[in-house]
């Protein structure tokens, strides 16, 4: 038996799936005219049931008499008695109907095949006629057969409930008659066209099943299973487990199966174990709704349903085959849920023995790896409100919390329960790889062993990425993809292929799982697919292009993404490549070069970078302005400084430093308070008082040919006082130096020349005047009387000079 059992749906839709019974109701659009002359038209009788429909007759059009207003089947067929598309008109520009079932009112009508046909036959029954047979509604328990005995024939089948929902069905091979359920009144209510019969309530009114031969068949037996699936049953009664045969004529059987209390979630399991056949399990309510099915047939099935405490129908339908099934069910799963022995990637596994029919439940953390290595039994899981899935292969991801186990025959098993988590970029347990996978990654090492099974990294993935992996011998790697789906990477030789299933800017898992024994392993992986990782080559340039200096050889480096050590750069200029960059190393993000460029002989200007991916060598790129090359700068060796007394009146000058190359000339700037001085742009300055206090200093700018120029400033230095005035000729008093008279200065010669004096006249050593003259007092006669002269200079000291002492005459 496969792993994989397929995957099981609740599915809330009635109608759909395998066809029953082929009609012409939509095959071709009818025509709103006759597309023949109602002249060229030969009658028809209307039949009743059991009779066989008309001769086979040349021309495409018959013509019959309507005396009671209901429904009618108006049938046209070939040769090979195949139902044919064609519409009923009550003239010939009134379209009356364009199926096979028609309601029509009295008066004459023309049957016409929509399509060119040399002869056809017509089949005209009023479907409420007489000569209906009852039958059991009951018939999953023993199926309904009948005998057709002519072409066309249409027999009515009158069921003993009036209302309600019934299910039709066919056996699983052979052809299959035309059927439609209708009211006793005419009406045409449902068209049992599938495997799940008719879905709508019916009205009150007695139900008939109108059943017609068609192609290939003209005569010979039929069989039809009909039930109605509304209220009561005569199904047998659900033990678990209970059996069930099914053959070529006993092709559906029904159990009748008891509501459990709360309401839980149950879990019905059909297996084979005889014959060999296929077969599947569908389950109603009592209302008649279809609750849960599977769609796939199998030898072996697990269905999911929440049943509640009112009691259901449960269906068992051959499909292939013969075979006897052994029904099994399981209620209250979440209850008997256990929790595994290790939830880690790669944990011990948890051991169990499980016997037909039943489930075991494991309780796990959302998105957990879920595998049975070298057992066959089915797993599943159940989803909120009742949904039950199997993994269509195992290892599976369980997006879910509880994780059902179950088998056909007796199987001890041992269970992989290892948490991954939703968030794949951060996945549970698992390294994160952060360098760039662009060209791929790796190596990844570690050891594995009995208890610790496997590992797992999580990385980023582009549209159809694929990885070629190196892997160490009795390692298994697996790609898990975000839409839960595990699946094996392929062999191909001693290197494995892997592929994720899903695109751009997503993140997976990729496990390497080991069986059991000790092992050491390696695992290296390289991008086969071009750039991995949703990536794409690129350059990147800052806000200003790197300056490199002409002549020389630089290293650099360069920003971008996607970048290999084997990718091709050249510096260009005007979309001509002029020297190329050597690539040394890259980062292991894959964002940064570390190159080298020779610019001997490369002109001073801006160029671009032109660049050719290692991985997509026919998509070339150039990047504008990412350089800027430029001549070699003068350089300082010993920097520039001041010479002299920085003082007030002093001339300095500037000592150049050393430089290299030497400039063919130098500018200079003088600053004070680091503003430029007007006009102060010699090599020598002299400070003016206006400077006193304040930082001098001056710029020295190199300049040489074919060179960058420099500029170095000296230090500042605080501009101090000029030199103090001095007298180079004693100062002297002039006038008559006796009481009564006024005497004035004379004040002699100075050095600087001042720009000013001050006065202080002295009797006996005591001031008693600082005016320019003096009248001497009588109280001072007798006394000596001196001078002092104080001369100022704007940015110098005060100099002081005191004249010869002389006495006051009376």
């Amino acid at each position: 038996m496969a792993r994989a059992a397929g995957v099981l749906a609740l599915v809330s839709a009635l109608l759909g799936g395998a066809v029953l019974s082929a009609t012409a109701d939509a095959a071709i659009p009818p025509p709103s005219t006759m597309p023949v002359d109602p002249a060229t038209c030969t009658e028809v009788p209307i039949t009743g049931f059991g009779q066989g429909a008309g001769e086979l007759g040349a021309g495409r059009c018959r013509w019959f008499t309507v005396t009671e207003s209901t429904s009618y089947l108006v049938r046209a067929s070939d040769a090979g008695n195949a139902t044919l598309a064609s519409a009923v008109f009550a003239g010939p520009r009134t379209l009356a109907c364009a199926t096979v079932w028609c309601n029509l009112g009295q008066g004459t009508y023309y049957l016409v095949a929509t399509e060119p046909i040399d002869e056809i036959s017509a089949t005209v029954t009023r479907l409420n006629g007489p000569g209906c047979t009852a039958v059991d509604a009951q018939g999953f328990s023993t199926p309904i057969r009948g005998t057709f005995t002519s072409l066309g024939e249409v027999h009515c089948l009158a069921l003993p409930e009036a209302t309600g929902r019934y299910q039709v069905m066919p056996p699983p091979t052979g052809p299959a008659p035309l059927v439609r359920l209708v009211q006793e009144t005419g009406t045409v209510f449902c068209d049992v066209t599938s495997v799940y019969g008719c879905a709508p309530d019916m009205p009150p009114g007695p139900v008939r099943l109108i059943v017609v031969v068609q192609d290939p068949r003209t005569t010979g037996d039929y069989l039809l299973a009909l039930q109605r699936t509304t209220g009561e049953n005569a199904c047998a009664r659900m033990t678990s487990p209970s059996t069930v045969d099914l053959t070529a004529t006993d092709f559906v059987s029904c159990l009748d199966v008891p509501g459990v209390a709360g309401g839980s979630q149950e879990i019905l399991t059909l297996n084979r174990i005889e014959g060999d056949g296929t077969a599947w399990l569908t389950v109603y309510d009592r209302s008649g709704n279809l609750v849960c099915q599977d769609a796939t047939p199998a030898a072996y099935q697990l269905l999911g349903c929440r049943l509640g405490d009112v009691a259901h129908m449960v269906v068992v339908r051959s499909a292939t085959g013969a075979g006897k099934y052994r029904i099994s069910q399981a209620a209250g799963i979440s209850g008997s849920c256990r929790e595994p022995v290790s939830s880690a990637f790669g944990g011990p596994a948890t051991p169990g023995e499980i016997l037909p029919g039943e489930v075991h439940c494991y309780r796990v953390k959302p998105f957990t790896w879920f595998d049975l290595p070298g057992t066959e039994a089915t797993v599943g899981y159940a989803l909120p409100g009742g949904s039950l899935y199997t993994c269509p292969s195992l290892p599976c991801l369980m997006p879910v919390s509880e994780v059902l186990v179950t088998a056909a025959e007796p199987v001890a098993y041992r269970a992989d329960t290892w948490a991954v988590g939703s968030d794949f970029a951060n996945p549970v347990d698992c390294e994160r790889i952060t360098d760039s996978v662009a060209y791929g990654f790796g190596p990844v090492t570690g050891t594995l062993n009995a208890d610790d099974r496997a590992h797992c990294v999580s990385f980023p993935v582009g549209y159809q990425n694929e990885f070629r992996l190196s892997v160490t011998d009795g390692i298994t790697p697996y790609v898990i993809n975000k839409d839960w789906s595990i699946a094996p990477c392929s062999d191909s030789g001693g290197d494995w292929s892997c592929t994720p299933g899903h695109g751009q800017g997503s993140y997976i898992v990729l496990a390497f799982v080991g069986d059991g024994s000790p092992t050491s392993f390696e695992v290296v992986a390289d991008c086969a697919t071009l750039l991995c990782g949703g990536v794409n080559f690129a350059l990147l340039g800052g806000n200003e292009p790197m300056k490199l200096i002409t002549g020389t050889k630089q290293v650099i480096e360069i920003a971008g993404v996607g970048l290999h050590e084997r990718d091709t750069l050249w510096l260009s200029r005007n979309g001509e490549n002029v020297t190329p960059i050597v690539v040394r190393s890259v980062t292991a993000k894959r964002d940064r070069y570390t190159a080298e460029v020779d610019l001997t002989g490369v002109e001073p200007d801006n160029y671009d970078i032109t660049a050719t991916s290692f991985a997509k060598p026919n998509e070339a790129g150039r990047w504008s302005y990412l350089l800027q090359v430029v001549a070699p700068q003068l350089a300082i060796a010993t920097k520039p400084s001041i010479v002299g007394t920085v003082a007030v009146s002093a001339t300095v000058r500037v000592n150049r430093g050393v430089w290299s190359p030497a400039p063919d000339y130098f500018e200079y700037q003088w600053t004070a308070d680091g503003s430029p001085i007007y006009a102060a742009k010699n090599a020598s300055y002299t400070i003016p008082p206006s400077l006193r206090g304040k930082r001098l200093a001056v710029t020295v700018t190199g300049v040489r040919q074919n060179h960058r120029s420099n500029t170095a400033a000296t230090t500042a230095t605080t501009v101090g006082y000029g030199a103090t005035p001095r007298a180079t000729k004693a100062p002297r008093i002039l006038g008559t130096i006796k009481a009564g008279k006024t005497v004035r200065p004379s004040v002699g010669a100075w050095s600087p020349t001042p720009s000013a004096f001050r006065y202080e006249w002295r009797v006996s050593g005591k001031l008693v005047a600082t005016s320019r003259s003096l009248k001497l007092k009588k109280a001072w006669a007798g006394k000596k009387l001196t001078l002092v002269v104080i001369a100022k200079r704007t940015g110098h000291l005060d100099g002081r000079a005191t004249t010869k002492a002389v006495k006051v005459k009376k």
